[in-house]
């Protein structure tokens, strides 16, 4: 049961993560967002409906709780094979927690999107392109120094040159 709680939280937080790279583009309009495969047969975590200048486009998103490369390579094959059987066009896009240079790579070799909730993130919409590189987040306790001195300078306010 916790299990089914957590896929079901990574689920809703690669929605959200997804939702926020889409907005950020301002020729993009979600339509509709769904949890559920059209067929039980497809194992399809999120399916996103989108208006891309005028035209429908469907995001076809497996998400993993591992970003290895050995576990991306496995869910590209299937993901491959699912995203062309719900919708010729659709494209398909994994999203992890985080994805390695090499597993980001090999998204790019299927022909898939991918997004990290690190802030990486790389979608191909017909004549919408979305590259998005964040900086390697520090794998440190919360508590470390590194992490708080972190956390203050997050909200410093900023001096912009020339500005009243």
């Amino acid at each position: 049961m916790k299990v089914a709680r957590s896929m079901k939280a990574m689920r809703h937080n690669a929605a959200e993560a997804l939702k926020s790279v889409l907005h950020h583009v301002s020729q993009i309009k979600v339509k509709d967002i769904e949890f559920d495969s059209p067929r039980a047969d497809l194992k399809v975590d999120i399916l996103a409906y989108l208006d891309v200048h005028g035209h429908s486009h469907t995001l076809v998103c497996k998400v993993r709780a591992s970003g290895r490369p050995d576990h991306v390579r496995t869910a590209l094959k299937e993901l491959q094979g699912h995203a062309s059987e719900i919708y010729p066009n659709a494209t398909p896009v994994l999203i992890a927690p985080y994805l390695s240079e090499e597993a980001r790579a090999l998204c790019w070799e299927s022909k898939a999107g991918f997004l990290d909730l690190e802030g990486n993130a790389r979608l191909e919409l017909g004549d919408v392109f979305i590259g998005k590189r964040s900086l390697p987040q520090a794998r440190r306790s919360p508590d470390s120094p590194i992490s708080r001195r972190r956390a203050e300078d997050a909200f410093q306010p900023v001096q912009i040159a020339g500005a009243a």
